[in-house]
């Protein structure tokens, strides 16, 4: 065979390669953004449901929302934030304001790290009733 046969073999299987590396990556990048946008979306609808279950805890539509939000949770949320999750229901419904503020504020600090928003000095957090 031709040096310049050679050359041009060797420069389309260099193409083909460089091709498929990019859309394997690309495709890579897409489900990890994909997954993080779903991730978000259920952490702000299970905030919501927490908002409005703490506004009136005797509400029956407000605790099935809450529940209904935290089951979808346990699908798409990382490991340490289910722990944090369960760790606040156990510790803290029911509890004196401070006790209540601090396993929510651990709980909030875990989905913002399972996001990978990074935070040095967040402060200690607690949900408002209108």
């Amino acid at each position: 065979m031709s040096t310049e046969l050679i050359i041009s073999i060797l420069g389309a299987i260099t193409a083909i390669l460089v091709s498929f590396i990019g859309a394997f990556l690309a495709n890579k990048n897409n489900v990890i953004l994909q997954t993080k946008k779903l991730k978000e979306e259920h952490y702000v609808a299970y905030i919501e449901a927490l908002h409005y279950l703490a506004g009136n805890n005797s509400d029956t539509a407000a605790t099935e929302k809450y529940v209904f939000a935290r089951n979808k949770i346990f699908i798409i949320a990382g490991e340490d934030v289910i722990i944090k999750m369960i760790h606040y229901e156990e510790e803290a419904f029911g509890k004196p304001n401070d006790l209540h503020d601090k396993y929510l504020t651990e709980l909030i600090k875990e989905i913002r790290k399972d996001l990978k928003i990074i935070d040095k000095n967040f402060p200690r957090i607690y949900l408002k009733k209108v």
